[in-house]
């Protein structure tokens, strides 16, 4: 296990995260070569595989987080002691990271490691000192120069960085609230670091042919065509993603061709997603010269995961349908604005628009007595109902 406690090691995360599971770390070598440390938090080696625990996680597959409920897939006693957090010493699954001037990685490494977070900074204080560039954080303005070439770098391979801003719901004092979240600089770092820890895990995998699930996915139509038609339009990026082929979860390795990469695993969530648990335990049990688990194992794990993760998308797809739902209900507006995507099933009138004032993305019934067309704006009315989905009318 490497002593890493001497590196200034940031943790960015959201206001009173549940879980803290990943910080960064830069590290300055001889000629002035800059590597990044990325470090998960390392959960597996607090419990077996197949212990008590462990099948209760496998049984929740994930955390979930609902409008005015959490329900964590680890118990609060492993939490307490696998959450990162500032100037606590923690044992981290961590790999080093060795750039190429144009963004591609040269070199990387994968290990056990101690590390102490020196900050545990929200996105809007990231934000403050990417912004400042003062001297005594130059470590941080040096990480974010590095993940901004390798954000270059992969979109040279056909990724593609989807910019548009995303909403949440919340709720503050009983009254519901739609959030508008525009992606920032601060964000936009974090997301590279774990897509990077997400790609050199697989190369390490795929180097000592461990068993794994490998995250593929196929663009299957021309993004550039679609996003210079729709360059204008507020919803191309939604447009984009009718014509793209789903990711799905295979033993084999293959490329993520959206994330502009040759192979791909999710590993950098062990406390809320159970198949990332599963990766960093194959990773940790082969630093560690451990027994691993079998390509049937992990085939019947990503098969449980698959009907089990169907479950909670199916709570949490509720949960948001029973809030929105009093949130329209409640604003009683005499119309809403709307950009139609496309119908679903119009003989059951179920359409996918966009509301341009939330950011929101959403699946309604739609009752209109005139043609619509992708792409345009339209004024609807909420009708107030019981129904599975909510109801609009033109």
């Amino acid at each position: 296990m490497k002593d890493l406690t001497n590196l200034k090691t940031y943790i960015i995360d959201s206001d009173n995260p549940h879980e803290v599971d990943d910080a960064i770390s830069l590290e300055i070598k001889e000629g002035n070569k800059k590597n990044l440390w990325i470090h998960i938090s390392n959960p597996c080696k607090l419990f077996l595989h197949n212990s008590i625990v462990d099948v209760d996680a496998r049984r929740k597959n994930s955390s979930l987080y609902m409008t005015d409920q959490y329900v964590p897939m680890l118990p609060n006693g492993i939490l307490e002691k696998a959450n990162l957090a500032q100037n606590k010493i923690s044992e981290t699954i961590s790999a080093s990271i060795e750039f190429n001037d144009d963004g591609s990685i040269n070199n990387y490494e994968i290990i056990e490691a101690l590390i102490k977070p020196k900050y545990q900074l929200t996105y809007e204080d990231a934000n403050e000192i990417l912004e400042l560039e003062p001297r005594e954080e130059i470590e941080l303005v040096q990480i974010k120069k590095l993940l901004e070439k390798s954000i270059k770098h992969r979109k040279k391979q056909g990724a593609i960085i989807f910019e548009s801003p995303n909403s949440k719901i919340k709720l503050n004092r009983d009254k519901i609230i739609i959030n508008k979240l525009e992606k920032t600089i601060s964000q936009i770092i974090v997301a590279e670091s774990m897509i990077l820890m997400g790609y050199v895990t697989s190369l390490f995998i795929n180097k000592f042919n461990l068993a794994a699930a490998y995250r593929i996915q196929k663009i299957n139509c021309n993004p550039l065509e679609i996003l210079n038609r729709y360059k204008d339009s507020e919803i191309k990026y939604i447009i984009l993603k009718q014509y793209m082929g789903r990711s799905y979860i295979s033993t084999k390795p293959g490329k993520h061709e959206s994330l502009g990469l040759q192979m791909y695993v999710q590993c950098t969530s062990p406390l809320r997603r159970y198949l990332d648990l599963i990766i960093q335990r194959q990773v940790y049990n082969k630093i560690n010269n451990y027994e691993l688990l079998s390509i049937n194992s992990i085939s019947e794990i990503i098969d449980y995961s698959r009907n089990k993760q169907s479950e909670n998308n199916n709570i949490l797809k509720n949960d948001k349908f029973k809030y929105l739902a009093l949130f329209f209900k409640n604003e009683n507006k005499p119309f809403y604005k709307i950009i139609f995507v496309k119908w679903i099933n119009h003989k059951r009138n179920i359409a996918l628009v966009y509301f341009q004032e939330y950011s929101l993305e959403l699946l309604i019934t739609l009752f209109i007595s005139i043609e619509i067309y992708s792409n345009k704006l339209y004024k609807i009315k909420y009708c107030n109902n019981e129904k599975s989905l909510l109801e609009f009318i033109y």
